[in-house]
């Protein structure tokens, strides 16, 4: 055997209770057995006694695209019990991107995931521009946890369309160029395809993020794309346009996973989540592979009124998504602008914000 770990209390995955005493044994890099007292050798072995031992968690939605390129450790991941990460979730990635558009990429990044620009700017390996190029990055790198990246809709879109990607629908010639970047993307071990179509995914100014302008046309493209590999899988943040039938209808069309996120409770919509688990269970039964990603822990979200998350749909709002600090501190204070943001509250169809829970809110 290569590796021993003895005398685990050992969790296997399943919700069994823990089994006290237990012995590991790898080889190849797989477990080849398990048992209390395995009458085996090893070229390693580990004394395991009093710690409890447990398949490694595979974090299936992070955004570690570009941390990964300064901090192959993916920190603090792997200390939480993490083996597996998977990047690209949602279309928000680094790759591919063209010299002139990484300040773009970055300022996103820091609208749509609260990244610090400061950290990327000092910190991002630039030294790819294509997809696999950058899969070649990690690799020569080499990383802690095992990774698997999706292909990123919204990097893509900007690599085949510049400033456009933001403001309209792809036209042919377009689709046919980022259709491309995917099969190459595919060939070169992306695990799948991902994007988003959520309303709140906004970036740099307020504005969309490029995946939200594609149309029909292009995002089945896309896909199809990613199927003819015969393999991957398509991840989305779903909006009001990418239900559930409607993405049943893309699985019939391609034969290919579908990950449907982000289903978390809504306590102004208590049954919306479930419906949709209603829905994705509907379509199992028909054949096609949808899969709900849910979250496993309460949600919680910081934000600052440097960059306001949750007020980004407000009308009055948006003008101030554009400013500098200074000017930002002086429209806060205007009370103009409060009473615009009250009125806005106020009304019956208006934003509805931090779902009106204000007990939940903590000003820190």
């Amino acid at each position: 055997m290569d590796l021993l770990i003895r005398g685990s209390e050992l969790f296997d995955g399943t919700g069994a209770p823990p089994k006290p005493g237990m012995d590991v044994a790898v080889k190849d890099g797989r477990i080849a057995a398990v048992d209390q007292n395995l009458a085996v050798t090893a070229a390693r072995s580990i004394d395991a006694s009093g710690l409890a031992l447990m398949p490694g968690i595979i974090d299936s939605h992070t955004h570690f695209d570009a941390q990964i390129t300064w901090d192959p450790s993916v920190r603090p991941s792997p200390a939480l019990g993490v083996s597996t990460v998977v990047i690209g979730n949602c279309g928000f990635t680094i790759a591919p991107c063209r010299a002139k558009d990484r300040d773009l990429v970055m300022r996103n990044l820091t609208q749509v995931e609260g990244m610090s620009m400061d950290a990327m700017k000092a910190g991002i390996d630039w030294s790819f521009e294509s997809f696999p190029q950058y899969l070649g990055m990690l690799q020569k790198r080499g990383v802690v946890p095992n990774v698997a990246c999706f292909l990123g809709h919204s990097s893509i879109r900007t690599f085949a369309m510049g400033a456009d990607a933001t403001t309209r629908a792809a036209n042919s010639g377009e689709i046919a160029a980022m259709a491309k970047i995917v099969k190459d993307g595919m060939t070169a071990g992306a695990v799948g395809f991902a994007t988003s179509t959520a309303p709140q995914h906004n970036g740099w100014g307020g504005q969309p993020m490029p995946s939200r302008l594609a149309d029909d046309t292009e995002l089945r493209a896309l896909v199809k794309a990613m199927a003819s590999s015969g393999r991957g899988i398509f991840m989305l943040t779903k909006g009001n346009v990418t239900d559930v039938p409607y993405l049943e209808s893309i699985a019939a069309e391609t034969g290919r996973p579908i990950m449907i996120a982000a289903l978390l409770h809504n306590p102004t919509n208590p049954d919306g989540t479930f419906k949709d688990l209603r829905q994705i269970a509907a379509a199992r039964t028909r054949g096609r592979e949808l899969w709900g990603q849910v979250s496993c822990c309460p949600l919680t979200m910081d934000f600052t009124l440097q960059s306001p998350y949750p007020v980004e749909g407000f009308d009055a709002w948006q003008p101030l998504m554009k400013l500098g600090p200074d000017d930002l501190r002086r429209r806060l204070a205007d009370r103009n602008f409060r009473q615009a943001v009250r009125d806005e509250l106020a009304r019956p169809a208006g934003v509805r914000l931090f779902n009106g829970e204000w007990d939940k809110i903590e000003v820190t």
